[in-house]
């Protein structure tokens, strides 16, 4: 059996995947290994989901290679944070931009960010959990890029935003620094002190998200858990040049819920906490974080499907569009994403999770034996992820977990 190229650079994922598919009897070679490695390209992760990177580079490298390659895209999923970083976590720290930083002096800034946005946000609500996506390809019959088309998106037709579009960018700070621009969406994140909303309150929180709705604000979509609520938004003009200010939304919703729900259960207050979470989002991040927010319901474990939730609203989409969400959702969320049976390149691809939280600071970083989030990242015993030894990593990390899926894959594939 011709090695499996892995399509990295990074010896901690080689050291890593060597270990767990060697033992199942596949061998593998990384990039630097190959003759010529130095020269191949990197391809752009242009991706809107872990899948969707982890396609690219399968496909690029090995149309470079001429071999079948095994590609990974993974990082770090923060509940409080609306899944931030997600597929920017490698350059969380500069919003997704490449820089010429080291990778000890990049985890760092990035560990650095992480720490401070969730300041304030108590351990039981630091949930958090790694990703990894696998994919193996092989090589075009002719040349090629190894680019796969652009995924479909489920919302065309209702208007994705025009971020970035040049206008002054505005800071506000109390605990946590808060980003403004005019003509920008965000994703939004606010919960309650303690304790959980009933079925009517969390009605009753929808009803005043969409209360400006088409006035003030557009809601692409707006979902209410429990204990929190995740919202996208996109605040419209109130003037030439200007717009309606986030944080007066926000303190409109907040106060009015407050005020209304606190009456009702007839004791004082107050019921959300006094920091909202709000993220500035880029175009290329919209639908990520869109698909996250629709599957935050079936994430927790509250229902199967998305359509099953009651405390979701798309207000803007008809019956036909939330089928098509929730379709690119499900298929997102299977280990072989539907691009697999469409590029018979594709031979398989696979996720894996590592649950977790993120410690707090003066307790984390903590441990050597990891690198980018691993030294923040708790796990039930106490220990972070940098502190457990490989062989216990391996069994239990998401790398791991989608490297055993993977070996399973090929020796289906070798028949």
């Amino acid at each position: 059996m011709e090695p499996l190229v892995l399509a990295t650079g990074n010896p901690h994922k080689v050291r890593e995947l060597r270990a767990i598919l060697g033992a199942a009897g596949i061998p593998v070679v990384g990039l630097n290994e190959l003759p010529g490695g130095g020269a191949l390209v990197e391809p752009p992760e242009t991706g809107r989901t872990f899948e969707e990177n982890a396609r690219i580079k399968a496909l690029s490298y090995a149309a470079q290679t001429g071999r079948v390659c095994l590609a990974d895209d993974s990082g770090l999923e923060v509940d409080a944070l609306g899944g931030a970083p997600g597929v920017i976590s490698s350059h969380y720290a500069t919003d997704g931009r490449e820089t010429d930083l080291s990778r000890e002096a990049r985890d760092r800034a990035n560990n650095e960010r992480l720490l401070r946005e969730l300041g304030g946000v108590p351990p039981e609500k630091r949930t958090a959990r790694f990703v990894c996506v696998m994919v193996v390809a092989g090589p075009p019959p002719s040349s090629g890029t190894g680019v796969p088309p652009v995924f479909p998106s489920p919302t065309s037709g209702t208007g994705v935003p025009p971020v970035e579009p040049g206008y002054d960018l505005t800071k506000r700070r109390r605990n946590l620094p808060h980003w403004e621009q005019g003509g920008s969406a965000y994703l939004v994140t606010f919960r309650c002190v303690q304790g959980e909303l009933s079925l009517a309150e969390r009605r009753q929180v929808i009803s005043a998200c969409l209360f400006w709705h088409g006035k003030r604000l557009r809601t692409y979509i707006v979902v209410v858990m429990p204990d929190h609520a995740h919202w996208i938004l996109l605040p419209l003009p109130s003037g030439d040049s200007t717009w309606h200010s986030l944080s007066k939304i926000m303190h409109s919703v907040k106060s009015y819920t407050s005020h209304e729900i606190l009456k009702r259960r007839g004791r004082p207050g107050p019921l959300w906490q006094d920091e909202s979470h709000d993220r500035l989002l880029r175009e290329d991040e919209f639908y990520e974080k869109f698909h996250y927010v629709f599957d935050n319901p079936v994430r927790a474990r509250l229902v199967e499907r998305p359509q099953d939730y009651p405390f979701i609203a798309m207000p803007d989409f008809t019956p036909e569009m939330r089928v098509a969400v929730e379709q690119v959702v499900i298929a997102g969320r299977h280990r072989r994403d539907a691009c697999a049976t469409e590029d018979s390149r594709v031979f398989a691809m696979v996720r894996g999770h590592f649950e977790g939280r993120i410690g707090l600071p003066g307790d984390v970083p903590r441990g050597a034996n990891g690198f980018g989030y691993d030294p923040l990242f708790l796990l039930g015993d106490g220990r972070t992820s940098a502190e457990l030894p490989d062989p216990e990593k391996n069994a239990r990390s998401h790398r791991g977990a989608a490297a055993r899926d993977m070996t399973r894959e090929l020796a289906r594939l070798r028949g």
